[in-house]
């Protein structure tokens, strides 16, 4: 028994996530929009991740990616996208919800990333983590960032509003912040860092690895 112990002991140091997004999307028949992070290189590949909004319109091969000190034309945002690695897919939209998403994002996006870069603070924020945040609620495209996305909270001083996931309200300041909701559950920042429990899907977060032990989130 005593050999399991250490392995266990470190499960909510990394986090585990089960039941992961598949990193392959479906064809181009309609609009496909997909949120995606992936980890900043060592030391900080266990505490950080980097996010990025692939778009690909109906009947293109291409994707273009939205992001922070990036973005362009690609043809795989989801295995390939250097320097970040170990990408987690955390939404996918499709159709019509994709087109609308697709038009606001490229409306939003660059627009975001000029204010973000111009005002760039790795930590508290703003980062790339705020941009991604910030497009989120912009576009009204109901999605969470990892915990690990560290500055998806920042407001500077203070400030409060709905979750990105539309289905609660949030309150932050520099220092402290809290997010309920009916999907989000209850989450605790503290200097950026996360904590808490996601109702739906169920997982505990956690601010290291990939963000969660639990299901992923959808």
């Amino acid at each position: 028994m005593k050999r399991f112990v250490l392995p266990l002991a470190l499960v909510p140091l990394g986090g585990c996530i089960v039941a992961k997004q598949s990193l392959t999307m479906p064809d181009n028949s309609e609009t496909t929009v997909a949120l995606v992070t992936g980890t900043l290189g060592h030391p900080m590949d266990g505490i950080a991740r980097h996010p990025w909004f692939a778009v690909r319109k109906k009947g293109e091969t291409e994707w273009r990616t939205f992001e922070v000190g990036g973005g362009g034309s690609e043809s795989d945002p989801f295995t390939k996208h250097s320097p970040y690695l170990k990408p987690i897919v955390h939404k996918v939209w499709r159709g019509a919800e994709a087109d609308r998403a697709a038009a606001c994002i490229e409306i939003e996006g660059p627009k975001w990333e000029g204010y973000i870069e111009s005002h760039y603070i790795f930590y508290p924020g703003p980062n790339s983590n705020t941009f991604g945040d910030r497009v989120l609620r912009a576009c009204k495209l109901s999605a969470s960032l990892p915990s690990t996305a560290v500055g998806k909270d920042w407001r500077g001083l203070i400030g409060a509003g709905v979750t990105s996931e539309r289905t609660g309200l949030q309150i932050e300041t520099a220092v402290l912040g809290v997010k309920v909701g009916l999907k989000e559950g209850v989450e605790v920042h503290v200097i950026g860092l996360s904590f808490g429990i996601d109702l739906w899907p169920p997982a505990i977060i956690v601010p290291l690895g990939p963000g969660r032990i639990g299901f992923a989130d959808r």
